[in-house]
């Protein structure tokens, strides 16, 4: 039998036999003490039904986490991930070798938690619901964190260990909230309320399982398309762009049907500009991709133009498109905001300048300081400074949603944008 080689390596570095006698050993410690507060308490709920359920999450989220960012981060930092890059395996290999191979201790652990839950638990008619939302969730987060290490070590950040597992502990208390009420109370399912996707009448509970299953789908395609990259595979743009219909089409679903044409294209245009600040932000920017994506557009080799093609520009593309019909739509204001999408769109272009500004800077790790600082200045204190002093027409120039027409709020933002680009020229030439 040709197990993953991968696999193979990480349940060597990670299942020793002090883990394997160890995790039961310690869990039936912990239980055992429950089971004496439990002969003694007498309570409706169980207690080590909860402890057992807190553990899970606790196991997959913290340390599932963590185990799953040291798969690929503590590579870098032992200078052995080059060697594991020039090897034959495919990303798929890669990706399930890491992810399963360095959390299968936590899982054999998990597994002991959810069995004694099952045994212990007063309430068992919501088990199957439990035990697919504790397992599918402990998959995203440890699937997510994973993600968020490739992110990382494309972005040269080997020291973000503390960071991600902090994401992940965050997750653990977030799931534990949909779970906990359903381990504790018989009556959790009935109390849910309906809810409908294009009209279709189901559970809130049933959604919400759903949602979690495609998000851990699209984090493993995610994390497949990263190693990818990271293997030196020549990848085209085509999921990011399938990603982002999903995500429109998804929470179309969600809006009422008699709301749907006034609020479907407001909810597209809002995704597409979050996909595009977040693509930018984690994508790798270097002033070298555009020299090649400019040589392959001119030589007409499109194939690879694509393959050179920066995310953002795809969720920007789409953004406009969604742009035009929502202008003639009249969005709502917002107090003294005007929505104006084509200005909102200019604002997106000038906030990538600045931020592939910085990056291509000398140093890029501080990019992304150094572009939050500049939206502070710009969407803060500058308006700020001259709104206060009574001088709207001055704020307006600098945060054009203010201003009462949309021409003149395009014309602003758009020679904002014109400049901003205009020196993101200029430092893009002289780094090439």
């Amino acid at each position: 039998m040709n197990l993953n080689p991968e696999f193979q390596r990480q349940l060597q570095l990670e299942f020793s036999q002090a883990r394997l006698v160890g995790v039961p050993l310690i869990l039936g410690i912990i239980f055992t003490l429950t089971y004496f507060l439990d002969n003694q308490t007498h309570n409706e709920v169980s207690i080590t039904a909860q402890t057992a359920l807190g553990l899970f999450l606790l196991m997959v989220s913290f340390w599932g986490a963590r185990q799953a960012v040291d798969s690929v981060l503590e590579e870098q930092r032992s200078h052995t991930w080059d060697t594991q890059r020039l090897s034959a395996l495919d990303p798929w290999t890669m990706v399930c070798g890491k992810l399963l191979g360095s959390t299968l201790v936590v899982w054999y652990g998990g597994v002991i938690c959810l069995l004694v839950y099952g045994l212990s638990a007063n309430n068992l008619g919501n088990l199957l619901w439990v035990y697919g939302y504790a397992i599918t969730s402990g998959l995203l987060v440890q699937n997510i964190s994973l993600l968020l290490s490739l992110i990382a070590l494309r972005k040269g950040q080997i020291n973000s260990n503390s960071v991600i597992t902090g994401l992940a502990i965050i997750a653990a208390f977030t799931i534990g909230s949909w779970i906990m009420p359903l381990s504790s109370n018989p009556q959790a399912l009935q109390a849910m309320p309906d809810a409908s996707w294009y009209g279709i009448s189901t559970t809130s509970q049933f959604l919400t399982l759903m949602t979690v299953c495609w998000a851990l789908f699209w984090c493993v395609v995610g994390n497949y398309r990263l190693m990818a990259q990271e293997l030196r595979i020549r990848t085209l743009p085509w999921v990011w762009f399938a990603f982002a219909l999903f995500l429109m089409v998804y929470a179309g679903g969600f809006i009422e049907a008699q709301h749907f044409s006034e609020y479907f294209y407001t909810t597209a245009f809002a995704i597409c500009l979050t996909l595009s600040y977040l693509i930018v932000f984690t994508e790798y920017n270097e002033p070298m991709r555009i020299k090649r994506l400019l040589t392959y557009i001119t030589q007409e080799n499109w194939q690879r133009a694509a393959e050179e093609l920066p995310l953002w520009c795809v969720t920007f593309v789409l953004a406009a498109v969604v742009a035009l019909p929502l202008s003639f739509t009249h969005p709502a204001d917002i107090e003294e905001l005007h929505v104006y999408p084509i200005t909102i769109l200019l604002f997106l272009l000038r906030d990538i300048g600045i931020f592939l500004f910085f990056s291509f800077g000398k140093n890029p790790q501080r990019a992304f300081s150094l572009t939050l600082l500049s939206f502070v200045l710009l969407y803060g204190v500058l308006p700020g400074i001259f709104a206060a002093a009574d001088l709207k027409a001055v704020s307006a120039l600098f945060f054009p949603l203010v201003a009462d027409s949309m021409g003149i709020s395009i014309i602003c933002m758009g020679i904002q944008s014109a400049l901003v680009w205009y020196v993101l020229y200029q430092r893009w030439q002289e780094s090439v």
